[in-house]
């Protein structure tokens, strides 16, 4: 009897036990945060927990992409590693214009953003074209956040501008003369969506 009592004890104790490491572990499930409350601790985990809550905003383009793997692509990124400039100091003194690669299913999601967005830019006012203002406002209507749209005068008649989807991974830019030429590209190596006016 005492020894019965004892596999009990053990028993109960490694299901409290159990149980106290699934609550933590599964508290932040369904949130794409960790159940501590805190930040991702790996890069996957902030990856994955951002492309949730990216698709939770925009199921449309989540569910265009559902099958799509988040592998790397190998078209990805400054033009592949065969592409060699003729002047060897071309690469060095443009490396700032590099951008970081992206994924087949970050692809997808961009290129989904982008066509939403060439539809509003044909739909818009010819003087909304012209204004990056007006562009700023056209973008923010979409549902994109006011600090993830960059607008600017390229001209008197034109805005070039890129929107940041958070959870879809690249940058969308473009130039209001072509608004059908809509790039879908990795972030900046020095940072952000607008392409950098110089190196280092």
């Amino acid at each position: 009897m005492g020894r019965g009592f004892g596999v009990l004890a053990a028993v109960c104790a490694g299901a409290v036990l159990l149980a106290g490491c699934g609550e933590e572990s599964g508290s932040g499930a369904g949130t794409g945060t960790p159940s501590n409350g805190g930040s991702p601790s790996t890069a996957e985990e902030y990856a994955e927990a951002t492309r949730k809550e990216h698709d939770r905003a925009w199921p449309d383009v989540a569910r265009k992409c559902r099958d799509v793997r988040p592998e790397p692509s190998a078209e990805a990124g400054d033009g592949g590693e065969g592409a060699v400039p003729e002047n060897p100091k071309y690469g060095e003194n443009n490396a700032y214009k590099q951008t970081t690669d992206v994924t087949p299913d970050e692809l997808c999601r961009g290129e989904a953003h982008a066509v939403r967005i060439a539809a509003a830019l044909k739909d818009a006012a010819p003087a909304d074209l012209k204004d990056e203002r007006r562009i700023r406002l056209v973008l923010e209507d979409l549902g994109y956040a006011t600090d993830t749209v960059t607008a600017q005068q390229a001209g008197a008649s034109a805005v070039a501008w890129d929107v940041m989807v958070a959870g879809a991974g690249p940058c969308i830019s473009g130039n209001t003369d072509w608004p059908d030429e809509i790039d879908v590209h990795g972030v900046y190596m020095e940072g952000g969506c607008t392409e950098p006016v110089g190196g280092h």
